[in-house]
């Protein structure tokens, strides 16, 4: 089953018609009273992200489910994304950093407005945040073989290197620490970002069986 799609946009539009549409695949799949509450909460969080992305762009949402393995998709071409002007303003906060970039989402929107900006914008990143930052999103980039794709990056690829790692240092602990505070990371099975030249997609995998 693949849903209808919903035009959303981070200023507000389709929001309540993409929480809608989660309530209403919970109930045609009988979900039980928290697994409805899991799916909706996966989809507040991705709107969350969508929110905070920086820049206009048009963007489509839709659910696919097969043998109760609900996937939410956000795929989205880039208008106009002022990554330059964020990191402006982050600039001339009192610590040069956004106080409130906390948490994987977060990390994952950075990772999407960066490659939207180009690779340039990427390497620049990595050189501003380091190790903490991208190297450790890094982890999860995927190989996908795809010429249009600039990179791919999954969550559980991420989870796994990082506990494959023998010794830890303090970015990697601080890394775990978000994992586990992590609603989607302790919710979803899988979280994949794929980002092209002018448009990124994000797909939220969670199995329901």
């Amino acid at each position: 089953m693949i849903t209808e799609r919903i035009k959303l946009s981070n200023s507000g539009a389709g929001m309540n018609e993409v929480l809608a549409l989660s309530d209403s695949v919970a109930a045609s799949l009988g979900l039980s009273k928290k697994k409805s509450f899991h799916l909706r909460l996966l989809a507040e969080e991705l709107l969350s992200m969508v929110r905070a992305i920086a820049g206009d762009f048009s963007a489509e949402f839709w659910i696919e489910e097969d043998n109760r393995i609900c996937k939410l998709h956000l795929e989205a071409e880039r208008t106009t994304l002022d990554y330059a002007r964020r990191k402006e303003l982050l600039s001339v906060s009192t610590k040069g950093e956004n106080v409130a970039r906390r948490g994987i989402m977060e990390k994952i929107r950075d990772l999407i407005e960066a490659g939207l900006s180009g690779m340039e914008e990427s390497y620049k990143l990595q050189a501003d945040y380091g190790v903490g930052m991208f190297n450790y999103g890094a982890l999860g980039i995927l190989d996908t073989g795809m010429s249009e794709t600039l990179y791919a990056w999954s969550m559980q690829k991420y989870k796994n290197e990082l506990e494959s790692r023998d010794n830890e240092n303090e970015d990697e602990a601080e890394a775990r620490d978000e994992l586990e505070k992590s609603i989607i990371a302790n919710i979803a099975d899988d979280v994949r970002v794929g980002v092209r030249k002018n448009s990124f997609e994000l797909i939220i995998e969670k199995n329901f069986n």
